[in-house]
């Protein structure tokens, strides 16, 4: 019913103006993010295909729709949006963040990097520190050791507190096996963020690593008491049986 009073008139005051199409299509979108955010994907696809039918040129609902698209499990789908989106809005860095990471969680680092840099480099964007962290992970899952950490410190000059770029730093300083290093992030981490499980069983490779075991089984604890059911909680055991 919202929707049909979005397309039919403005609906507001009784005054019977009627929306502009820009206007019912701007409306849709706002309803499709919506229902992105209240974890509705499927309603948040017809809401956002009905804002492109109306103004195939909205960057914001291709990129809304490949969002959508995406976490239905419709990959194909979600990438056409997505580059149709950065088509459209070339100089939208946020746009060009979201379709970066999407190219990064399929594992293609090397398409995904322009479009985090061009985000990072835009000054309207608003977290360029969130770009450059996740163009730094995403080098890091891709084992390009040097570039995530040139990107994670660059985060972190823009940020010194951003999460993101202390875990990745953290990850990278205890893949090169320096353990004081890797300590030193993770407390800082935990000084700003609530731990995550992630988080607590790299803290306890980090502590044996350095032969603090007294640390180690803190972590471990915190781990068990906080997170019960994550899956970390297997790898842990599985240090545990291996003696480490």
């Amino acid at each position: 019913l919202a929707t049909a009073c979005v397309l039919l008139s403005a609906c507001g005051g009784g005054t019977g103006r009627v929306a502009s199409p820009s206007e019912a299509a701007q409306a849709n979108l706002n309803l499709g993010v919506g229902y992105l955010r209240q974890g509705r994907p499927d309603l948040a696809v017809d809401t956002l295909q009905r804002a492109i039918r109306i103004d195939p040129r909205l960057a914001a609902a291709h990129s809304a729709l490949a969002l959508a698209y995406d976490q239905l499990g419709n990959a194909d789908d979600a990438e056409t949006h997505h580059a149709r989106a950065v088509r459209l809005a070339p100089s939208d860095p946020t746009i060009a963040n979201s379709y970066a990471v999407f190219l990064c969680r399929r594992d293609r680092w090397t398409d995904a990097e322009p479009y985090f840099r061009r985000a990072a480099s835009n000054p309207t964007y608003p977290t360029p520190a969130a770009a450059l962290a996740n163009a730094g992970t995403c080098a890091l899952n891709a084992g390009d050791h040097e570039r995530a950490e040139a990107y994670l410190r660059d985060a972190l000059d823009r940020d010194p507190d951003f999460p993101d770029a202390l875990a990745g730093l953290l990850e990278l300083a205890y893949l090169k096996q320096n353990y004081l290093q890797a300590r030193a992030f993770l407390q800082r981490y935990l000084e700003i963020r609530p731990a995550t499980p992630s988080v607590l069983l790299r803290c306890v490779d980090v502590e044996r690593a350095l032969g603090d075991r007294a640390a180690a089984d803190r972590c471990a604890r915190r781990l068990r008491e906080e997170f019960p059911r994550a899956r970390e909680i297997a790898d842990l055991e599985r240090l545990e049986a291996d003696g480490r």
